[in-house]
């Protein structure tokens, strides 16, 4: 990746909350032309050793209330945050190696079904895909089975800090 690259991921980064490296976002934005190069020649470093700083692993996961008033663990959804070089860097090496991928891959590999991490991806586009399948099948066939496991799709982080109930409630829900 050039420094022009990293500079360009800095000075657009918005303003997000800080890792538990404390580096703030507004510091590498304002200070982008300064991290530029350091930053590219340690992203560099890392893709061709495939390597990332155990640092960079780290996180902060907060339970976020799903309701108004939450009762149970099970009303709340994780969140996560990295350190905000983490997420420069994700966002690089997804814009440069993996979009370039997708888009032009190699003739051994399709990507047909693929909608995680693509430009054009979503939800939306996979569940199309879906009722187009499912559709084609069952102009052909009286029947169509579809099995969908959502056993990992909603696993979170449980804090038993919040066990009491008290600390995870919103005051008017009291």
């Amino acid at each position: 990746m050039s420094e022009w690259n990293v500079l360009k991921a800095l000075d657009t980064f918005h303003a997000t909350a800080t890792g538990l490296d404390g580096i703030p976002a507004w510091l590498l934005r304002l200070d982008a032309p300064v991290f530029a190069l350091p930053l590219a020649q340690l992203l560099n470093l890392f893709v061709s050793t495939s390597t990332i700083p155990a640092q960079w692993k780290q996180a902060s996961i907060s339970p976020v209330p799903k309701t108004a008033c939450p009762t149970e663990h099970y009303d709340f959804r994780p969140l996560s945050i990295t350190p905000v070089l983490s997420r420069v860097s994700e966002r690089l090496i997804v814009r440069h190696f993996l979009y370039p991928a997708f888009l032009s891959p190699p003739s051994s590999l399709t990507f047909f079904d693929q909608y995680a991490f693509r430009p054009t991806g979503s939800t939306t586009a996979s569940l199309v895909s879906i009722l187009a399948s499912v559709t084609g099948l069952l102009a052909s066939n009286n029947y169509v089975v579809v099995a969908l496991d959502f056993s990992r799709a909603f696993d979170t982080a449980f804090n038993p800090a919040y066990e009491d109930g008290a600390a995870r409630s919103p005051r008017h829900c009291l």
